[in-house]
Parts: structure tokens; sequence; C-alpha cells
């Protein structure tokens, strides 16, 4: 009677490489730029003319630095910390260049796109201002790579980090790129669905608020502490694909509870101004002064906009 051959244990996967690191560029930067750097040279007109005028001057605006030493910040320290365990490539999305790969020589600029912000580009544009067009514009500068570039010739996972206003700038066109990279995508970020087009909703990772029960932080770098974590914990593992990623994810925080959150007061820019500008003859240091200001004064603030009003501030005393 013929021996029947051994059934072969299914097959568990294979750790598959992070091949492709993604995270925003920040506000905070290792070089000032100069007034001719940022939106307030440009002059008024219609969106495709300012995209225009702004690709000219920074193509024209000399070097600076690599971009991966360019932009500073918690997050994109950590976003810096996932490509190197995963020796993996990093790219950083702008709103100034659009997709710049962290080894690339860039020159010193400031441009966002929070309407908030002095160096916002919407200001400049007659009528509406449509983020995904100005992104899609970005791509032809020459400091920019087309998400084919990113997705190259290999196989293994892209990690992408995104805010809500990063996904409304770069989803469009995004879900243009090729299905291969798609396929490969992992996305993080709070609250992207909303943002996002429908077609690249399943490839965002079900990280929540319970994440800070194990690495805790900010609201304004948690995309990228859920993508260290990921890197860290989940893509260490065997796996088949995203669904079995996403499950290792959905199974880390079971059991975590959501963290109890803190109500504190919002005020204007005036009230906090005016907090800042009383702590800065007893107290200096930007860092160490927001944390005064959220769990003794108990004032909620973002990183970002605290950072700008401790400048303003700051100047004032200097100047007085």
């Amino acid at each position: 009677m013929p021996m029947r051959a051994k059934r072969r244990p299914q097959s568990e996967g294979i750790i598959i490489p992070n091949d492709v690191v993604i995270t925003t560029c920040s506000h905070r930067k290792s070089a000032k730029p100069t007034r001719a750097a940022t939106p307030s040279s440009l002059s008024r007109g219609n969106q495709q003319a300012v995209a225009a005028q702004w690709i000219a001057k920074v193509e024209g605006l000399p070097e600076c630095r690599p971009a991966n030493t360019f932009y500073a910040g918690r997050a994109f320290g950590l976003a810096k910390e996932t490509a190197n365990l995963s020796a993996a490539r990093l790219y950083i999305l702008s709103a100034g260049l659009g997709i710049v790969p962290a080894s690339l020589s860039i020159p010193a600029y400031g441009l966002t796109i929070s309407a908030r912000h002095e160096q916002s580009v919407s200001r400049k544009i007659l009528g509406d201002f449509d983020p995904a067009e100005w992104f899609s514009s970005l791509l032809t500068c020459v400091y920019s790579d087309e998400w084919s570039d990113v997705a190259g010739r290999t196989s293994g996972r892209i990690l992408m980090a995104l805010s809500r206003p990063y996904a409304e700038m770069v989803g469009a066109s995004l879900a243009g790129a090729p299905p291969k990279m798609l396929e490969r995508l992992r996305i993080f970020g709070a609250s992207l669905e909303v943002a996002l087009p429908t077609t690249l909703h399943v490839a965002i990772a079900p990280y929540d608020e319970r994440l800070n029960a194990i690495f805790p932080g900010t609201r304004t770098d948690f995309a990228q502490r859920a993508m260290l974590h990921f890197a860290r914990s989940v893509a260490v593992r065997r796996s088949k694909g995203r669904e079995d990623d996403f499950a290792a994810v959905r199974s880390a925080l079971k059991s975590l509870k959501l963290p109890r959150q803190v109500q504190r007061p919002r005020l204007t820019d005036e009230e906090i101004l005016a907090v800042i500008e009383r702590r800065l003859r007893m107290q200096s240091g930007a860092a160490r002064m927001l944390a005064t200001l959220r769990h003794e004064d108990g004032i909620a603030c973002e990183q970002s906009r605290f950072g700008r009003l401790y400048r303003i501030a700051a100047g004032k005393r200097g100047a007085s």
C-alpha cells in the first residue's frame, strides 16, 4: 500500500519588510527661512498662478541641508526612528515641496496650508483653496518624487503617518497611485476616514486612543507613535498581508482601556499669550512651559499653536 504524503502545516506567512516610511513635514525646522522663502513674498492670484509662482520661487532658492535634518520635532523624530528601525527609505510629505526623499538637499522654506498660520499659502489665493489640487501641483517641483518613485520595484510594506489636513491634501493623488503600491500601504492617523477617499479606507490601521496607555504622547504625534508601535510590535511577526497585520493591531489594543480624558479650558490666542508673557518673567524654554500650561494651569493648547504664540511673546520680550 503506497504511503500517503504528510500534510504540510498551513503557512503562517512571512516576515514582511517595511520598505518605505512616509511622514508629514513639521512646523519646527532647523533653519529659519527668509521672507522671500515664504508665501509672504507671493502675489495674490488664482490657485494655479500662485502654485506656479511658488514652485518657481523654491526652485530658485539655494539648497540648505538634507530634508532629514531640516525638519524637527518629536513627531518627525519618531518617523525617523521607524525608518531606521526598519532600514527603510524615508519620505516627507511637504506642503511646500511635494513628496521629498529624506536624503535630498532642500532649501530653507516656510509654507503651510493651515489658514490660521502666518505662513499659510491659502491667504494668497483668490477664491476657494483646494488642498488636493495644490499638492498635485507640487508633484512637478524638482524636489518632489512621484508616487511611482516611492513604490520602487520592491514588495515590502509602505508605512504612512498622516494628520487629517495632510490626508485631505494627498488623498486624491495617493488614490491614483499604482494598485500594487496601494496593496502594500499601511496608513496611520486619527479619524482619517472623513479625509481620505473611500478606496484608501482599507489601508487605515485600526489604532485608537488606547495607544496612549502603552505609548503616551500628544494628538499631534499620534500617527507617528502608532507607526512606530507597528514597526516595533506588529511588523516583526509573520504575516500573510494587511488583514493579518491589522488583526495583530486589534489584538495588541484589545485588553487596553481608553485613558480618562482631561478636560482643559480652551483660551483665545490673546489669553494664552498673556499667560506666556507672565511666565517668561520666571521661566524659559518652550517645551517646559507648554507642559506647565497643560499640567499646572490646566490650559488646552496644541503644540504648533503654542510654538507660534511663544515666539511672539519671546520677540516682544527681546524687543523691550
